[in-house]
């Protein structure tokens, strides 16, 4: 066995810039053997593919603080969008879940900048951090260096929107975590794999605003 894939950055319709139904994100995620769901101010997907499908999900959220997006792994409640970065990651952490840094230096796709991204590392406010993302056509060096400097696990992620994109960049680990201090110790000896992928979404197919209750069928 080639060890464990892990996919910590990925969308389903719930986000409101995705289309990916529930049948559609268990296809996609097949090759994978944990994924993390981590829509735009949501939980709601994550936990019923867990609970109702059967995989192995983290239930996470990918936040809009207002300095550029947090995503907050292992969650059990929304942390409010617009809160700003310290209040967010502090939110995060007292759920304890674990902050992990999209597409850092990507101000395109609202990173929070290398400037902001070392600030709060040096805050002890990170606990992963993001640096391949199928998004981009090449690793961040900058948030790579970074993360190294302070000595920061790193992975790769998705940010899949379609379910063909699940796992077109993962992280492969030794085996599955028991929980977030475990996620962090695999992830400090994991191999990143980052693979330029980033499919057209059929945006017709969005159906809920994120945040909000609805429950459109999928």
């Amino acid at each position: 066995m080639d060890g464990i894939k892990v996919d910590l950055h990925t969308h389903t319709y719930r986000s409101g810039d995705a289309g990916t139904t529930f049948d559609e994100y268990c296809s996609g995620s097949a090759s994978m053997d944990l994924v993390a769901v981590t829509d735009h101010h949501d939980l709601f997907a994550g936990s019923v593919l867990q609970d109702q499908y059967g995989l192995s999900v983290i239930v996470g959220e990918e936040i809009n603080t207002g300095q550029g997006e947090v995503i907050g792994l292992y969650l059990s409640s929304v942390v409010p969008r617009g809160l700003g970065l310290v209040d967010t990651c502090r939110r995060i952490r007292h759920q304890g879940g674990l902050v992990y840094i999209p597409h850092p230096t990507d101000a395109r796709r609202h990173g929070i900048g290398g400037g902001r991204l070392a600030g709060l590392c040096q805050a002890g406010l990170v606990d992963i951090v993001e640096v391949g993302n199928s998004k981009a056509v090449t690793v961040d060096r900058e948030a790579q260096g970074i993360a190294h400097a302070f000595g920061l696990p790193v992975a790769a992620s998705s940010d899949a929107h379609v379910g063909g994109a699940i796992g077109s960049s993962h992280t492969v680990i030794d085996r599955l975590p028991s929980g977030p201090d475990d996620l962090l110790g695999l992830l400090g000896d994991g191999r990143c794999c980052h693979q330029f992928f980033d499919p057209v979404r059929d945006l017709t197919k969005t159906v809920v605003t994120p945040g909000t209750s609805a429950t459109s069928p999928v």
